[in-house]
């Protein structure tokens, strides 16, 4: 009966350990006052550069900043902003 107890207890203390291992140490930072987006509309200014998600490619065209683009991607078209 004592043996059981023994194990039970080292796996208790084993997830235990493991669970304080998963939380993580904190945060480092500093606080800053929310600054609220700029005034909707267009944004004045051309680009060549499209940003779609973890994509980046060169359009072909100037486009205004800001408008709608696409980069081709693998199967499918990942859609993003002009930059």
């Amino acid at each position: 009966m004592g043996e059981h107890r023994a194990a039970w207890r080292r796996a208790a203390a084993l997830l235990l350990i493991g669970g304080l291992a998963v939380v993580p140490a904190g945060c480092q930072g500093v606080a800053e006052a929310y600054q609220p987006p700029g005034p909707p509309g267009p944004v004045a200014g051309y680009g060549y550069s499209c940003h779609a998600g973890v994509y980046t490619c060169r359009l072909p065209y100037q486009a205004p900043l800001g408008a709608p683009c696409s980069c081709p991607g693998l199967g499918a078209p990942s859609y993003g902003n002009v930059h």
